[in-house]
Order: structure tokens, then C-alpha cells, then sequence
């Protein structure tokens, strides 16, 4: 038997299955599955695993950074003595990018029993600024690699714009040239439910699907969104979601946000699977500790796993 005449292997029997659908006009579809199919085989390194944790944004804490009452450092312990298990860090809050400052943040963070859950680029990168793109684009790529030295698992970006029509385009360009460095730094990108491409939440989706789904994700805010589809919005993203904000600003006598139905939010991440971190961000009034520890009950109340 010549080698032209061995049978064919399963292998070449699925490839030139994929090749027959492209032929009748799958391309699109079968075409990415097929690159997938050759990326796994080569043994592309996998994200850092997500931690379910109840967690904190820093930016909860900002106005006691802003005060001089507390330090990003010494806020660990504090998260700690909430029975908070996660930490979740903004760019404006560390003071160096350099490795050994960053070494030290993650040890105090272990230290103290916490898991840094992520670490949020806290300026929004306009993807019509074209004369910034290059600059964000290298600034990014710092943070991912800040971010595998803090074992965060992911970094978040907010990608702004005015001219949606051209949005969709312009941000899969940016996250496809930022992709080899995720990978490499084995750091997940997440796009946060804001305005820009974030702003419709079937365009986010379609974004996410479009390029990698494994690396690229849902930074799911519950309170951003248009009012009438707050709870469509958690629908829709909860599957696609890595990281989800766990916004509050104020609570009626029962401890219940007076804005959000935090079941309703919570019943469809968990419908989803959801294995994330739920991290608090309070931008109430008054004290932000006891309002950290309210957003903590209110979650448990509804999510006993956090």
C-alpha cells in the first residue's frame, strides 16, 4: 500500500469534514474552529484559573487612600478582618509598576489570606484617539505583565468611544494585538459593561465571541446599563463573564441595595455558572467600611457559597 492509499486517519477525516462545510459556506465559523482545534494541539497555555471568592475593588476604599487613613498595604489586613477573601486592585492605587513593588503587594496580600482577584486599568482608553492608540496599547501590555507578577488573573479595561459604528471594529483590532501577551503573561482581558463598546450589551457579546472567548471576557458591573435593562443586561453577560462588580450605594432597613435587586443579579450569575469573583464596590455616602460590610451581608444573604 502506497502512502497515497493508507486510510485515513480521524484526525484528517474531521479536517476535510470542516473544509467541506467552509466549501458550502461555513467559512467563517469552521475556519476559527479549525485554528482553535491547531492552537490546542500545540499546547497553548491555559488563563490562570478564577477564584470564587467574595472580594473588594480599592476603589471602595478611595476616599480613605485620598484621607491618608489607610494605605493600599495596610487596607489587606482591614479586608481581612471583614471576612473578605479578595482583593481587587486599581491602576490608580499602586504607586510602581516595578516587579519588586509589585512582589511585596502580592506577599502582604497572601500574608493576610487574600486573593488579588484582578486589576482594573482605571483610565478609559478612547479607541477613536488615534494618535493614543500605540501608547495604551504598550500601557496595557504593562499591566497584564504587572498582573501575572500579582497573580491576578485578569486585567480590566473600559474602552470608550463616540462613533459606534466603528467601535465593534476598532476594539477587536486593539484586544487581537494585546492577545499574544495575554497568553504569554497567561492573564485573561475583561471589558467592563460601560460606554464605548460596553455600552450595548448584545455589541460586547458579539465582541467577545468574535475573538477568543477564552482569554478575552465580561467584567459584569450590576449597576451600568440603561435603567429598563439592568436585569436583561445581567442575562445577557453573566455567561461571558470573569469578573463581576458588585456595585451599592445605599440600603433600606432590611439591608437591601435600594437601587438593584441583588437576587434577581445574583440567581442569574449563578444560572450561569458563574466561578468568578463577586467583588464590592461601594460609592455611597458616608463610611465606606460599614458600607463594604453591608454589600458583604447583602451578597451572602442571597449567595451563600461567597
Amino acid at each position: 500500500m502506497s502512502r497515497h492509499d493508507r486510510p485515513t486517519s480521524r484526525r484528517d477525516f474531521l479536517r476535510e469534514g470542516l473544509r467541506s462545510l467552509v466549501n458550502a459556506g461555513f467559512g467563517g465559523i469552521f475556519e476559527k474552529l479549525e485554528r482553535v482545534s491547531e492552537l490546542m494541539e500545540r499546547g497553548e497555555p491555559k488563563p490562570a484559573p478564577l477564584t470564587p471568592v467574595l472580594s473588594c475593588e480599592t476603589r471602595s476604599l478611595h476616599p480613605l487612600f485620598e484621607s491618608g487613613q489607610l494605605t493600599v498595604e495596610n487596607s489587606f489586613a482591614l479586608l481581612n478582618e471583614l471576612d473578605i477573601q479578595g482583593v481587587s486592585l486599581s491602576s490608580r492605587h499602586l504607586t510602581s509598576l516595578h516587579p519588586r513593588y509589585l512582589e511585596n503587594l502580592r506577599e502582604v496580600s497572601h500574608r493576610h489570606h487574600l486573593t488579588i482577584t484582578g486589576l482594573m486599568v482605571s483610565e478609559p482608553i478612547n479607541l477613536n484617539d488615534d494618535s493614543n492608540l500605540s501608547r495604551r496599547m504598550d500601557e496595557v501590555a504593562e499591566y497584564l505583565h504587572a498582573a501575572a507578577i500579582l497573580h491576578a488573573p485578569l486585567v480590566r479595561l473600559h474602552l470608550a468611544g463616540e462613533r459606534e459604528d466603528e467601535l465593534f471594529e476598532r476594539a477587536a483590532l486593539f484586544l487581537q494585538r494585546l492577545l499574544p501577551e495575554a497568553r504569554r503573561r497567561r492573564v485573561r482581558l475583561t471589558i467592563e459593561n460601560r460606554d464605548g463598546v460596553g455600552r450595548r450589551p448584545e455589541l460586547l457579546v458579539n465582541l467577545v465571541r468574535a475573538l477568543d472567548a477564552r482569554w478575552i471576557g465580561v467584567c459584569y458591573d450590576f449597576g451600568h446599563g440603561a435603567p429598563e435593562r439592568l436585569y436583561d443586561t445581567a442575562r445577557i453577560l453573566a455567561p461571558y463573564a470573569f469578573h463581576a462588580h458588585a456595585k451599592s450605594r445605599a440600603f433600606d432597613p432590611r439591608g437591601e441595595e435600594t437601587s438593584l435587586d441583588y437576587g434577581r443579579i445574583l440567581s442569574q450569575l449563578r444560572l450561569a455558572s458563574y466561578v468568578g469573583a463577586l467583588s464590592i464596590e461601594y460609592l455611597g455616602e458616608g463610611d465606606p467600611i460599614e458600607g463594604i460590610r453591608k454589600t458583604r451581608d447583602l451578597i451572602r444573604r442571597h449567595w451563600r457559597a461567597y
